[in-house]
C-alpha cells in the first residue's frame, strides 16, 4: 500500500461513524424498539418527526386493480402506525406547545381526531353534549386537549405569518404545499363553525372538582388490546398520567382568554371575559408555583395580556388618578373626548412622535 492510500485508510477509519437513522418500519417490526428509541439523548429521528412519518404512511390512498384511488385501508398495519403516533405523543405528554411548533394544523387535526377515537368518543358527536364529569378521567381530558388546539389555533390563525423565501420552484414541493394549505384551510373554517362549542365544553371544564389522567404510552397499549384484556384498568380513575385540577384550569383558562380577547373588538364584554381569565391564570400560577410538570404558560406574554386588558377595560375599582397614561387615553378615544384625551398626553410629557401624531389627529 502506498504512503498516500496508506494516509486514506488512516483517515477514514479515524472519523466518527454516524449510526443510520431508523426508518419508520422498523418500529413496525419490532415491538420494543419505540421506547428504546425514545429513551435516546437525541434520536433521530425526532419524536415529532415520527409522529408525522407514521401518520403520513397510515393515511396514504391505496389503488385498487383498477387503478382507481381508494381512501386508507383500515388494516391492522395502518392501526398499529396511528397508535405508533399517538405513543410519541404521550412521550411528549401531550404538550400542545411542542407538538404545535413543529406540527402543522392537518397532522395535528388527525393525531388529535386519533386520540379522541381510542379514548372511545364516537366520531360526529358532539362534545358539548358529553358530561366531562361522568366520563372517564382519560375521555374528558382528550376532549380537553381536542379544544384547547381548536381555539388556540383560531387564535394562532388570526396573526400574521412572515412569508418563508421562496427556494427554486419544484413541482412536487409546490403541490404539497398547495394540498397542505387548502387542507388547512378547509379545517380552520371546521374549527371557526365549532369555535363556540369549543369555547362552552372549555368553560364547562373550569367547574370540575376532579382531577384528570392523560393517556401513557401504557394505557394506550392495553386500549388497543382486544376488549376482554384491558380488565377494566384504563376505566379506573388512576390509569394514566395524573393533571391535577389546578394545572388543568389554569391551560384552560390562559386559552380561553387568549380566544376572548381575539374576539374582543366585537365587544369590550369580551375583552371583560378575557381580563378575567388572564388573571385568574396569574392567580392559579401562584398557587402551582414553578414546578409544575404539565402546566407551561408563557409568563411574559401573559403579562402582555393583562397589560393589554388594563389599558382597553381597567378595573371598575380603578380612579381616574390610578389609571395608566395609556388608559386614559384609550378611554378618551372611545368617547369621543379628544380635548381631554389631549391634556391627559400633554401632562405625561410624552415622546416628540407621539404628540405630532395627536396633533394631527385632532386637526
Amino acid at each position: 500500500m502506498s504512503a498516500e492510500a496508506a494516509d486514506r485508510e488512516a483517515a477514514t477509519s479515524s472519523r466518527p461513524c454516524t449510526p443510520p437513522q431508523t426508518c419508520w418500519f422498523e418500529f413496525l417490526l419490532e415491538e420494543s424498539l419505540l421506547e428504546k428509541h425514545l429513551r435516546k439523548p437525541c434520536p433521530d429521528p425526532a419524536p415529532v418527526q415520527l409522529i408525522v412519518q407514521f401518520l403520513e404512511q397510515a393515511s396514504k390512498p391505496s389503488v385498487n386493480e383498477q387503478n382507481q384511488v381508494q381512501p386508507p385501508p383500515d388494516n391492522k398495519r395502518n392501526r398499529i402506525l396511528k397508535l405508533l403516533a399517538l405513543k410519541v405523543a404521550a412521550h411528549l405528554k401531550w404538550d400542545l406547545d411542542i407538538l404545535e411548533k413543529s406540527l402543522s394544523v392537518p397532522v395535528l387535526n388527525m393525531l388529535l381526531n386519533e386520540l379522541l377515537c381510542i379514548s372511545k368518543v364516537p366520531p360526529g358527536t358532539k362534545h358539548i353534549d358529553m358530561d366531562l364529569a361522568t366520563l372517564p378521567p382519560t375521555t374528558a381530558m382528550a376532549i380537553l386537549l381536542y379544544n384547547r388546539w381548536a381555539v388556540r389555533t383560531i387564535v394562532q390563525s388570526s396573526f400574521p405569518v412572515k412569508q418563508a423565501k421562496p427556494g427554486p420552484p419544484q413541482l412536487s414541493v409546490m403541490n404539497h404545499m398547495q394540498q397542505e394549505k387548502e387542507l388547512t384551510e378547509n379545517i380552520l373554517k371546521v374549527l371557526k363553525e365549532q369555535a363556540s362549542d369549543s369555547i362552552l365544553v372549555l368553560e364547562a371544564a373550569l367547574k370540575l372538582n376532579k382531577d384528570l389522567y392523560v393517556h401513557t404510552m401504557r394505557t394506550l397499549d392495553l386500549l388497543a388490546m382486544e376488549p376482554g384484556m384491558v380488565n377494566g384498568e384504563t376505566e379506573s380513575f388512576t390509569a394514566g398520567l395524573k393533571i391535577k385540577t389546578e394545572e388543568m384550569q389554569c391551560q384552560v383558562c390562559y386559552d380561553l382568554g387568549a380566544a376572548y380577547f381575539q374576539q374582543g373588538s366585537t365587544s369590550s364584554a369580551v375583552y371583560e371575559n378575557a381580563r378575567e381569565k388572564f388573571f385568574r391564570t396569574k392567580e392559579l400560577i401562584a398557587e402551582i408555583g414553578s414546578l409544575s410538570l404539565h402546566c407551561t404558560i408563557d409568563e411574559k406574554r401573559l403579562a402582555g395580556y393583562c397589560q393589554a386588558c388594563d389599558v382597553l377595560v381597567p378595573s371598575s375599582d380603578s380612579t381616574s388618578q390610578q389609571l395608566t397614561p395609556y388608559s386614559q387615553v384609550h378611554i378618551c378615544l372611545r368617547s369621543g373626548n379628544y380635548q381631554v384625551c389631549s391634556r391627559s398626553i400633554t401632562l405625561e410629557k410624552p415622546s416628540e412622535s407621539l404628540k405630532g401624531n395627536m396633533a394631527a389627529f385632532l386637526k
